[in-house]
Protein backbone atom coordinates (compact mmCIF):
# COMPACT_ATOMS: atom_id res chain seq x y z
CA UNK A 1 0.00 0.00 0.00
CA UNK A 2 1.08 3.59 -0.59
CA UNK A 3 0.76 6.42 1.89
CA UNK A 4 -2.10 7.80 -0.21
CA UNK A 5 -3.95 4.48 0.12
CA UNK A 6 -3.46 4.64 3.91
CA UNK A 7 -4.95 8.13 3.99
CA UNK A 8 -7.95 7.07 1.93
CA UNK A 9 -8.58 4.02 4.12
CA UNK A 10 -8.41 6.08 7.33
CA UNK A 11 -10.69 8.75 5.83
CA UNK A 12 -13.22 6.06 4.95
CA UNK A 13 -13.14 4.67 8.50
CA UNK A 14 -13.68 8.14 9.98
CA UNK A 15 -16.55 8.80 7.57
CA UNK A 16 -18.32 5.52 8.34
CA UNK A 17 -17.86 6.04 12.08
CA UNK A 18 -19.26 9.57 11.88
CA UNK A 19 -22.26 8.72 9.69
CA UNK A 20 -23.18 5.43 11.34
CA UNK A 21 -21.78 5.15 14.87
CA UNK A 22 -23.59 1.85 15.39
CA UNK A 23 -21.90 0.18 12.41
CA UNK A 24 -19.76 -2.80 13.24
CA UNK A 25 -16.35 -2.33 11.67
CA UNK A 26 -13.74 -5.06 11.24
CA UNK A 27 -10.44 -3.86 9.83
CA UNK A 28 -7.64 -6.07 8.55
CA UNK A 29 -4.77 -5.83 6.09
CA UNK A 30 -1.28 -4.37 6.08
CA UNK A 31 -2.17 -1.07 7.76
CA UNK A 32 -4.08 -2.81 10.56
CA UNK A 33 -1.09 -5.08 11.16
CA UNK A 34 1.58 -2.41 10.87
CA UNK A 35 -0.07 0.45 12.79
CA UNK A 36 -3.24 -0.53 14.67
CA UNK A 37 -3.01 2.73 16.63
CA UNK A 38 -3.94 4.72 13.53
CA UNK A 39 -6.99 2.50 13.06
CA UNK A 40 -8.08 3.06 16.68
CA UNK A 41 -7.75 6.83 16.27
CA UNK A 42 -9.92 6.79 13.14
CA UNK A 43 -12.47 4.24 14.38
CA UNK A 44 -12.21 3.63 18.14
CA UNK A 45 -14.90 0.92 18.14
CA UNK A 46 -13.46 -1.06 15.23
CA UNK A 47 -12.29 -4.64 15.68
CA UNK A 48 -8.74 -4.88 14.37
CA UNK A 49 -7.58 -8.18 12.95
CA UNK A 50 -3.89 -8.65 12.14
CA UNK A 51 -2.83 -10.40 8.98
CA UNK A 52 -1.85 -13.55 10.84
CA UNK A 53 -5.38 -13.84 12.28
CA UNK A 54 -7.41 -13.33 9.08
CA UNK A 55 -8.38 -16.99 8.97
CA UNK A 56 -10.52 -16.31 12.04
CA UNK A 57 -12.62 -13.59 10.36
CA UNK A 58 -15.63 -15.84 9.58
CA UNK A 59 -15.92 -16.77 13.27
CA UNK A 60 -16.29 -13.08 14.19
CA UNK A 61 -19.57 -13.09 12.29
CA UNK A 62 -20.73 -16.49 13.47
CA UNK A 63 -19.88 -18.12 10.13
CA UNK A 64 -17.87 -21.16 9.17
CA UNK A 65 -15.03 -20.80 6.64
CA UNK A 66 -16.04 -21.52 3.05
CA UNK A 67 -14.97 -24.90 1.67
CA UNK A 68 -11.93 -24.94 -0.59
CA UNK A 69 -14.05 -25.39 -3.71
CA UNK A 70 -16.52 -22.61 -2.88
CA UNK A 71 -17.07 -20.28 -5.82
CA UNK A 72 -16.30 -16.61 -5.13
CA UNK A 73 -18.62 -13.98 -6.53
CA UNK A 74 -17.61 -12.95 -10.03
CA UNK A 75 -20.68 -10.87 -10.88
CA UNK A 76 -19.82 -8.11 -13.33
CA UNK A 77 -16.27 -9.31 -13.81
CA UNK A 78 -14.52 -10.88 -16.76
CA UNK A 79 -11.92 -12.45 -14.48
CA UNK A 80 -11.69 -14.28 -11.18
CA UNK A 81 -8.64 -13.89 -8.94
CA UNK A 82 -7.11 -16.98 -7.37
CA UNK A 83 -4.64 -16.16 -4.60
CA UNK A 84 -2.02 -18.89 -4.51
CA UNK A 85 0.75 -17.35 -2.39
CA UNK A 86 1.31 -14.82 0.39
CA UNK A 87 4.24 -13.06 2.02
CA UNK A 88 7.58 -11.59 0.93
CA UNK A 89 10.95 -11.83 2.66
CA UNK A 90 12.91 -9.36 0.54
CA UNK A 91 14.18 -6.05 1.95
CA UNK A 92 13.31 -3.35 -0.59
CA UNK A 93 14.04 -0.03 1.08
CA UNK A 94 10.60 1.46 0.36
CA UNK A 95 8.26 -1.46 1.12
CA UNK A 96 6.43 -2.35 4.32
CA UNK A 97 5.13 -5.78 3.27
CA UNK A 98 8.09 -7.79 4.63
CA UNK A 99 7.57 -6.21 8.03
CA UNK A 100 3.96 -7.34 8.26
CA UNK A 101 3.95 -10.47 6.05
CA UNK A 102 7.53 -11.79 6.06
CA UNK A 103 6.66 -15.47 5.90
CA UNK A 104 6.36 -17.04 2.47
CA UNK A 105 3.38 -19.36 2.25
CA UNK A 106 1.80 -21.27 -0.63
CA UNK A 107 -1.74 -22.63 -0.78
CA UNK A 108 -1.93 -26.44 -1.15
CA UNK A 109 -2.39 -27.40 -4.81
CA UNK A 110 -5.42 -29.61 -4.12
CA UNK A 111 -7.28 -26.60 -2.72
CA UNK A 112 -6.31 -24.42 -5.67
CA UNK A 113 -7.22 -27.05 -8.25
CA UNK A 114 -10.61 -27.57 -6.62
CA UNK A 115 -11.32 -23.85 -6.77
CA UNK A 116 -10.08 -23.57 -10.34
CA UNK A 117 -12.32 -26.47 -11.39
CA UNK A 118 -15.30 -24.71 -9.80
CA UNK A 119 -14.51 -21.49 -11.62
CA UNK A 120 -14.09 -23.27 -14.94
CA UNK A 121 -17.34 -25.19 -14.46
CA UNK A 122 -19.15 -21.91 -13.69
CA UNK A 123 -17.99 -20.49 -17.02
CA UNK A 124 -15.50 -17.94 -15.71
CA UNK A 125 -13.49 -17.02 -18.82
CA UNK A 126 -10.26 -15.98 -17.15
CA UNK A 127 -8.54 -17.06 -13.93
CA UNK A 128 -5.81 -14.74 -12.65
CA UNK A 129 -3.16 -16.30 -10.42
CA UNK A 130 -1.97 -13.79 -7.84
CA UNK A 131 0.15 -13.47 -4.71
CA UNK A 132 2.46 -11.05 -2.93
CA UNK A 133 5.46 -12.83 -4.44
CA UNK A 134 3.69 -14.94 -7.02
CA UNK A 135 6.82 -16.49 -8.49
CA UNK A 136 7.83 -17.94 -5.13
CA UNK A 137 4.93 -20.37 -5.10
CA UNK A 138 6.43 -23.65 -3.91
CA UNK A 139 5.03 -26.76 -2.26
CA UNK A 140 7.15 -29.64 -1.01
CA UNK A 141 5.03 -32.46 0.34
CA UNK A 142 6.17 -35.91 1.48
CA UNK A 143 6.04 -38.48 -1.29
CA UNK A 144 5.15 -35.90 -3.95
CA UNK A 145 7.31 -34.03 -6.47
CA UNK A 146 8.21 -30.41 -5.77
CA UNK A 147 5.61 -28.07 -7.27
CA UNK A 148 6.49 -24.51 -8.34
CA UNK A 149 4.53 -21.85 -10.18
CA UNK A 150 5.15 -23.36 -13.61
CA UNK A 151 4.10 -26.79 -12.36
CA UNK A 152 0.95 -25.45 -10.73
CA UNK A 153 0.01 -23.43 -13.83
CA UNK A 154 0.49 -26.53 -16.00
CA UNK A 155 -1.88 -28.52 -13.78
CA UNK A 156 -4.53 -25.78 -13.87
CA UNK A 157 -4.27 -25.63 -17.67
CA UNK A 158 -5.17 -29.34 -17.80
CA UNK A 159 -8.59 -28.67 -16.23
CA UNK A 160 -11.36 -29.10 -18.85
CA UNK A 161 -13.23 -25.97 -19.85
CA UNK A 162 -13.20 -22.92 -22.09
CA UNK A 163 -11.09 -20.66 -19.92
CA UNK A 164 -7.61 -19.21 -19.80
CA UNK A 165 -5.10 -18.37 -17.09
CA UNK A 166 -3.27 -15.09 -16.54
CA UNK A 167 -0.33 -14.34 -14.25
CA UNK A 168 -0.55 -11.18 -12.17
CA UNK A 169 2.54 -9.20 -11.18
CA UNK A 170 5.68 -11.34 -11.27
CA UNK A 171 9.21 -10.36 -10.23
CA UNK A 172 11.57 -10.44 -13.18
CA UNK A 173 13.87 -13.05 -11.60
CA UNK A 174 10.86 -15.36 -11.19
CA UNK A 175 10.03 -15.25 -14.91
CA UNK A 176 11.94 -18.46 -15.57
CA UNK A 177 12.53 -19.95 -19.01
CA UNK A 178 10.44 -22.94 -17.94
CA UNK A 179 7.49 -20.68 -17.18
CA UNK A 180 7.95 -18.76 -20.43
CA UNK A 181 8.14 -22.00 -22.41
CA UNK A 182 4.84 -23.10 -20.84
CA UNK A 183 3.32 -19.80 -21.89
CA UNK A 184 4.63 -20.23 -25.44
CA UNK A 185 3.37 -23.82 -25.79
CA UNK A 186 -0.07 -23.33 -24.21
CA UNK A 187 -1.78 -22.15 -27.38
CA UNK A 188 -2.89 -18.97 -25.64
CA UNK A 189 -4.43 -20.72 -22.65
CA UNK A 190 -1.72 -19.15 -20.46
CA UNK A 191 -2.03 -15.51 -21.49
CA UNK A 192 1.07 -14.15 -23.29
CA UNK A 193 1.17 -11.15 -20.96
CA UNK A 194 3.69 -10.36 -18.23
CA UNK A 195 3.71 -7.63 -15.61
CA UNK A 196 7.31 -7.36 -14.38
CA UNK A 197 7.94 -4.54 -11.86
CA UNK A 198 10.97 -2.50 -12.94
CA UNK A 199 10.83 0.40 -10.43
CA UNK A 200 13.88 2.03 -12.06
CA UNK A 201 16.11 1.55 -15.08
CA UNK A 202 19.09 3.11 -13.30
CA UNK A 203 21.44 0.75 -11.48
CA UNK A 204 22.33 3.44 -8.93
CA UNK A 205 18.66 3.91 -8.04
CA UNK A 206 18.00 0.16 -8.01
CA UNK A 207 20.87 -0.27 -5.54
CA UNK A 208 19.41 2.36 -3.17
CA UNK A 209 16.02 0.69 -3.52
CA UNK A 210 17.67 -2.61 -2.51
CA UNK A 211 16.31 -4.30 -5.58
CA UNK A 212 18.30 -7.47 -6.29
CA UNK A 213 18.73 -7.21 -10.08
CA UNK A 214 20.48 -4.82 -12.45
CA UNK A 215 18.95 -3.02 -15.40
CA UNK A 216 20.96 -5.28 -17.70
CA UNK A 217 19.72 -8.38 -15.88
CA UNK A 218 16.16 -7.15 -16.34
CA UNK A 219 16.83 -6.59 -20.04
CA UNK A 220 18.13 -10.15 -20.47
CA UNK A 221 14.97 -11.62 -18.96
CA UNK A 222 12.84 -9.43 -21.24
CA UNK A 223 14.87 -10.58 -24.24
CA UNK A 224 14.27 -14.20 -23.25
CA UNK A 225 10.55 -13.54 -22.90
CA UNK A 226 10.27 -11.86 -26.28
CA UNK A 227 12.30 -14.58 -28.00
CA UNK A 228 9.98 -17.26 -26.60
CA UNK A 229 6.70 -15.31 -26.72
CA UNK A 230 7.04 -12.95 -29.70
CA UNK A 231 3.41 -11.79 -29.54
CA UNK A 232 3.46 -11.17 -25.81
CA UNK A 233 2.67 -7.92 -24.02
CA UNK A 234 4.98 -6.50 -21.35
CA UNK A 235 3.95 -4.11 -18.58
CA UNK A 236 5.93 -2.76 -15.62
CA UNK A 237 5.76 -0.67 -12.44
CA UNK A 238 8.02 2.36 -12.06
CA UNK A 239 8.61 4.71 -9.12
CA UNK A 240 9.18 8.39 -9.85
CA UNK A 241 11.21 10.53 -7.46
CA UNK A 242 12.85 7.91 -5.26
CA UNK A 243 15.10 9.50 -2.60
CA UNK A 244 18.46 10.45 -4.04
CA UNK A 245 17.32 10.10 -7.66
CA UNK A 246 19.32 12.63 -9.67
CA UNK A 247 18.21 14.15 -12.94
CA UNK A 248 20.75 11.94 -14.71
CA UNK A 249 19.37 8.79 -13.03
CA UNK A 250 15.82 9.76 -13.94
CA UNK A 251 16.84 10.33 -17.57
CA UNK A 252 18.71 7.01 -17.61
CA UNK A 253 15.70 5.19 -16.24
CA UNK A 254 13.32 6.80 -18.73
CA UNK A 255 15.68 6.02 -21.62
CA UNK A 256 15.93 2.39 -20.49
CA UNK A 257 12.13 2.07 -20.52
CA UNK A 258 11.95 3.61 -23.98
CA UNK A 259 14.50 1.08 -25.25
CA UNK A 260 12.55 -1.86 -23.82
CA UNK A 261 9.34 -0.74 -25.57
CA UNK A 262 6.95 -1.66 -22.79
CA UNK A 263 3.29 -1.99 -23.74
CA UNK A 264 2.21 -0.07 -20.65
CA UNK A 265 3.52 1.32 -17.37
CA UNK A 266 2.03 1.71 -13.91
CA UNK A 267 3.53 4.91 -12.53
CA UNK A 268 3.84 5.63 -8.81
CA UNK A 269 5.28 8.71 -7.15
CA UNK A 270 7.54 7.74 -4.28
CA UNK A 271 5.58 7.70 -1.03
CA UNK A 272 7.63 7.48 2.20
CA UNK A 273 6.41 4.57 4.33
CA UNK A 274 6.95 4.83 8.10
CA UNK A 275 9.19 2.05 9.33
CA UNK A 276 11.03 1.57 6.04
CA UNK A 277 14.64 2.49 5.44
CA UNK A 278 13.75 5.00 2.73
CA UNK A 279 11.34 6.85 5.03
CA UNK A 280 14.31 8.65 6.60
CA UNK A 281 15.87 9.68 3.30
CA UNK A 282 15.29 12.99 1.61
CA UNK A 283 12.79 12.80 -1.25
CA UNK A 284 13.23 15.21 -4.18
CA UNK A 285 10.98 18.30 -4.05
CA UNK A 286 7.30 17.50 -4.67
CA UNK A 287 7.15 19.62 -7.83
CA UNK A 288 10.12 17.72 -9.24
CA UNK A 289 8.61 14.33 -8.39
CA UNK A 290 5.32 15.41 -10.02
CA UNK A 291 7.17 16.52 -13.16
CA UNK A 292 9.01 13.22 -13.42
CA UNK A 293 5.79 11.29 -12.91
CA UNK A 294 4.22 13.30 -15.77
CA UNK A 295 7.09 12.26 -18.04
CA UNK A 296 6.55 8.64 -17.11
CA UNK A 297 2.81 8.89 -17.68
CA UNK A 298 3.36 10.49 -21.08
CA UNK A 299 5.55 7.52 -22.02
CA UNK A 300 2.90 5.16 -20.67
CA UNK A 301 0.26 6.81 -22.87
CA UNK A 302 2.48 6.50 -25.94
CA UNK A 303 3.25 2.84 -25.30
CA UNK A 304 -0.37 1.86 -24.60
CA UNK A 305 -1.52 3.64 -27.77
CA UNK A 306 1.17 1.85 -29.79
CA UNK A 307 0.12 -1.48 -28.26
CA UNK A 308 -3.48 -0.87 -29.35
CA UNK A 309 -2.47 0.33 -32.83
CA UNK A 310 -0.46 -2.84 -33.48
CA UNK A 311 -3.55 -4.96 -32.84
CA UNK A 312 -5.64 -3.31 -35.60
CA UNK A 313 -6.62 -5.84 -38.23
CA UNK A 314 -5.68 -8.78 -36.03
CA UNK A 315 -7.73 -11.33 -34.13
CA UNK A 316 -7.87 -11.41 -30.36
CA UNK A 317 -9.68 -13.47 -27.74
CA UNK A 318 -11.73 -11.39 -25.31
CA UNK A 319 -12.89 -12.27 -21.81
CA UNK A 320 -16.04 -10.11 -21.71
CA UNK A 321 -17.43 -8.32 -18.70
CA UNK A 322 -20.96 -9.13 -17.57
CA UNK A 323 -22.65 -6.62 -19.91
CA UNK A 324 -20.65 -7.99 -22.84
CA UNK A 325 -19.83 -4.55 -24.20
CA UNK A 326 -16.19 -4.51 -23.20
CA UNK A 327 -13.56 -7.06 -22.30
CA UNK A 328 -9.89 -7.87 -21.88
CA UNK A 329 -7.78 -9.51 -24.58
CA UNK A 330 -5.08 -12.10 -23.98
CA UNK A 331 -2.40 -9.41 -24.37
CA UNK A 332 -4.12 -7.12 -21.86
CA UNK A 333 -5.86 -4.71 -24.18
CA UNK A 334 -9.29 -3.34 -23.39
CA UNK A 335 -11.58 -4.15 -26.30
CA UNK A 336 -14.82 -2.22 -26.85
CA UNK A 337 -17.17 -4.53 -28.76
CA UNK A 338 -19.39 -3.41 -31.63
CA UNK A 339 -22.18 -5.59 -30.25
CA UNK A 340 -22.53 -7.24 -26.83
CA UNK A 341 -20.83 -10.62 -26.54
CA UNK A 342 -22.27 -13.58 -24.72
CA UNK A 343 -20.57 -15.21 -21.74
CA UNK A 344 -17.25 -16.97 -22.18
CA UNK A 345 -14.20 -16.30 -24.31
CA UNK A 346 -15.05 -14.54 -27.57
CA UNK A 347 -12.97 -14.27 -30.75
CA UNK A 348 -12.90 -10.72 -32.16
CA UNK A 349 -11.14 -8.67 -34.79
CA UNK A 350 -9.69 -5.29 -33.84
CA UNK A 351 -11.08 -2.76 -36.35
CA UNK A 352 -9.55 0.44 -34.97
CA UNK A 353 -7.58 1.84 -32.08
CA UNK A 354 -8.98 4.46 -29.73
CA UNK A 355 -6.11 5.55 -27.52
CA UNK A 356 -5.20 2.60 -25.32
CA UNK A 357 -8.32 0.65 -26.35
CA UNK A 358 -9.32 -1.21 -29.48
CA UNK A 359 -12.74 -1.16 -31.14
CA UNK A 360 -13.54 -4.73 -32.10
CA UNK A 361 -16.22 -6.84 -33.75
CA UNK A 362 -16.95 -10.43 -32.81
CA UNK A 363 -17.18 -13.24 -35.39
Amino acid sequence: MTREADREALALLRRVTRRNPAARLVVTGCLATRDPGLIREAAPAATIVGGEDKAGLPALFGCAPAPADALPSVAGRSRAFLKIQDGCNMDCAYCTIPSVRPKLSSVPPEELLARARSLAAAGVPEIVLCGIRLGRYLRREPGKPRLDLAGLAARILEIPGDFRVRLSSLEVTDATDRLLDLMASSGGKLCPHLHLPLQSGSDATLKRMRRWYSAEGYRRRVDSYRARVPKGALFADVIAGFPGESEAEHAESLRFAEELRFDGLHVFRHSPRPGTEAADWRTPPARLVAARAREWRALDGERRAAHAARAVGEERIVAPALDGREGVTEDFLTAVLSRPAGPGLTRVRAAAADGAKVLASSF
